[in-house]
């Protein structure tokens, strides 16, 4: 989702928010402008709150499948086998294993969300289940160990540069002065362009970027419009606090995008809500 506009000020801010929203294996064009306090159409509107271990069904092995004993005993040709025999008793359970996961906090929800029955995307498959949020485990560095062997390691370690590049652009955007960066396009023809940022202002907290495509000015609020940081190992270097100088303008042969919009983070989402009070 991205990016956000809103009109007012402070509980009048938030209850006329609106957020531009993109749908999973729907194509970009057809994203739509919601007001999540004020429109009626979801029971539940959740914001992405942090990465935690939780327990699964351990993806990397192939698992039994359970019986239908009715179907079984009427269809003998559809048995169930493994290397050529049936399968036969009971259901086998599947080995579960730790794997990382985004909890969420919902922004509205016009029903009691229960405990035990909270919702988590596991990473890499994005596959969906609902858990006691009480009973996991924070997702901490120590992954960093492991990542190589791990088949969410890139998953994850592109959420994570993804956060820290949210949290350098809403926390410190005057030492990106330089970068170069890709900005979401709420209104026109195109999902993202890229750009140079040029200047920040510190009154206005908007940052100058220099489109690549058609060599203007803009001035984009990062706080509102999704804004990611271009090339690799960047944002790591940023957050060693390594100086990197003005990098080059790409051409026009070179702005094609492929990249898949990003949720709104807890980081930015907070930022919003204290820019609006």
């Amino acid at each position: 989702m991205t990016p956000v506009r809103q009109t007012g000020e402070g509980v009048r801010s938030i209850i006329c928010l609106q957020i531009l929203v993109e749908y999973d294996d729907v194509e970009w064009q057809r994203r739509e402008w919601l007001s999540p306090h004020r429109d009626a159409v979801f029971s539940f509107f959740l914001i992405e709150r942090g990465l935690y271990w939780a327990e699964r069904p351990d993806p990397r092995h192939a698992s039994l499948i359970p019986i239908d004993h009715h179907n079984h005993a009427n269809n003998n040709h559809h048995q169930h086998r493994i290397n050529g025999k049936p399968l036969r008793g009971a259901t086998a359970v599947a080995d579960t294993v730790a794997w990382p996961a985004l909890t969420f906090y919902p922004l509205v929800a016009r029903a009691e969300l229960h405990e035990d029955a909270m919702p988590i995307e596991f990473m890499q498959d994005r596959k969906l289940d609902f858990v006691d949020y009480s009973k996991l485990k924070p997702f901490t560095q120590d992954w960093e160990l492991t990542k190589g062997a791990m088949p969410w390691g890139n998953a994850v370690r592109r959420w994570a540069e993804m956060q820290d590049g949210q949290r350098i652009l809403l926390t410190t955007p005057s030492v990106l002065v330089g970068f170069r960066v890709e900005v979401y396009r709420a209104e026109g023809t195109t999902q993202w362009y890229t750009a140079v940022i040029v200047g920040y202002n510190e009154s206005t907290k908007d940052l100058t970027v220099t489109d690549d495509t058609v060599l203007e000015d803009h001035n984009e609020d990062p706080t509102l419009v999704q804004m990611r940081l271009i090339g690799d190992g960047v944002v790591e270097s940023i957050m060693r606090g390594e100086v990197v100088g003005m990098t080059p303008r790409r051409s026009r042969s070179s702005t094609a995008l492929t990249h898949a919009l990003v949720v709104v983070s807890e980081i930015q989402f907070r930022s919003i809500i204290k820019r609006s009070a």
